[in-house]
């Protein structure tokens, strides 16, 4: 009997020991392969439009400013405008005006980089436009005005937030002397759960803790409760996700102005379109109407030829507040123009739209905006989340980037046809 039960402690002991070394392996082995698979793969060297997706903002503004000089040298009537942000960070929202030859009918006004991130994208997408689409519109008649890294900062520092990590497009409120910062009431319900107060550590073990503190949270509080207060936007907690502020940010109020100018000068049609990346489907691009647009989504498929529409009665349409599309409607209603406005966004879906991308858009957010504030002293976990925070916003892979441009000039097509009377894919 005492040799069994020594026989017995000693197998206890063999198996704890390859426990413990299992577990020792995949603490200090796991965080690498996890790096290798997450990494994103290279672009390829040979498809359209590859020298215009640029992964610097110094190269973006360099691209934007030798555009300006081309129309200009073209004969367009073209004049380039930088407006500074921080000018000893060297941080300027870069914009284009292309004025029309004679009559002042139409005019394109073009947004990027209202998350910062974002507007490498964007970039790449007003190179299409000015090398498809623009020579063929009616210059007597049209114009164009390109706003360009209106969140510069967030485009230095490939950050969705700008200098004060607020979210711009929570940022466009239409008065802040009537407005409730309180308004979301679920933000507070899970701020701990989105506002970690201490560094990222070993990523093996981050992964089930972060796992676990989800769930938790969808059991306390209900899985809507999470979505609910990251979508529309917080403006209580500034060092939190998706804050929106608590007065104009300068960017904002550039881009407010911008917007006024257009409402009262001589155009009579404005097309808005705001470039962005992130929610949607991966491999399609999605116009999300802003809530003030009265074409339902049918109405919209059907005037636009486009199928990827998000409006108002859609079942996938979450209201947002501060958004720079709505800004614009309440604007022209208040100054009661007679302006036909239509301002809509045009996003570029990245990880996908299923439960388990959300899961991860969710966790490379507050994974991001807790680096943010901690900054972690793991350089295997700081390139993990770097690696992971660019796929959800600006994708390498030369299949995505391929449907990207195409999906844009189709949408342009569509929108211009309906709106402008302009049939460019014929």
């Amino acid at each position: 009997m005492k040799k069994e039960g020594k026989a017995k402690k000693k197998k206890i002991v063999y198996i704890l020991g390859i426990a413990a070394g299992v577990m020792l392996m995949l603490y200090f082995i796991a965080p690498y392969v996890m790096l290798h698979f997450i990494r994103q793969e290279e672009p390829g060297k040979d498809y359209a439009y590859r020298d215009s997706f640029l992964n610097e903002y110094s190269e973006v503004r360099e691209n934007i400013a030798k555009k300006a000089e081309e129309l200009a040298a073209a004969g367009y009537l073209s004049e380039a405008y930088n407006y500074p942000i921080d000018e000893e960070d060297g941080l300027y929202i870069d914009t284009i005006l292309c004025d029309s030859k004679e009559e002042k009918k139409n005019l394109i006004v073009l947004t990027t980089g209202v998350h910062g991130i974002e507007g490498y994208v964007g970039a790449t997408m007003l190179d299409v436009f000015f090398d498809e689409i623009y020579p063929n519109l009616n210059l007597t008649n049209t114009g164009v005005l390109v706003v360009a890294n209106v969140n510069p900062y967030g485009m230095k520092y490939k950050r969705r937030y700008n200098e004060n990590n607020v979210d711009l497009n929570r940022n466009f409120i239409y008065s802040w002397d009537d407005f409730d910062k309180s308004v979301n009431k679920d933000y507070p319900l899970v701020k701990n759960f989105l506002e970690p107060k201490k560094k990222l550590g070993n990523a093996f073990l981050h992964e089930g803790g972060f796992l676990g503190g989800m769930l938790k949270q969808i059991v306390a509080n209900g899985a809507d409760t999470i979505s609910n207060a990251l979508l529309g936007g917080q403006y209580e907690y500034p060092q939190g996700v998706y804050y929106g502020g608590d007065g104009d940010e300068v960017s904002t109020a550039f881009l407010k102005s911008v917007f006024q100018y257009t409402l009262t000068g001589e155009y009579e049609n404005i097309v808005h379109i705001d470039l962005h990346t992130g929610y949607g489907p991966r491999y399609n691009m999605v116009i999300f109407n802003s809530m003030y647009e009265k074409m339902t989504e049918a109405e919209t498929k059907e005037a636009f030829q486009y199928d990827t529409i998000i409006a108002s009665d859609s079942k996938s349409f979450y209201p947002t507040t501060g958004d720079t599309t709505d800004y614009y409607y309440r604007l022209a209603e208040h100054m009661g123009s007679t302006k036909n406005l239509f301002s809509t966004c045009f996003e570029f879906g990245t990880l996908g739209d299923g439960f388990l991308d959300t899961v991860k858009s969710l966790k490379y957010t507050v994974d991001e905006n807790r680096n943010h504030w901690y900054p972690s002293t793991n350089s295997v976990m700081n390139d993990i989340m770097k690696e992971r925070y660019l796929e959800m916003f600006y994708p390498t892979e030369t299949k995505w980037r391929e449907k990207a441009v195409s999906d844009f000039t189709r949408a342009m097509d569509g929108v211009l046809e309906n709106k402008l009377g302009y049939q460019l894919n014929q």
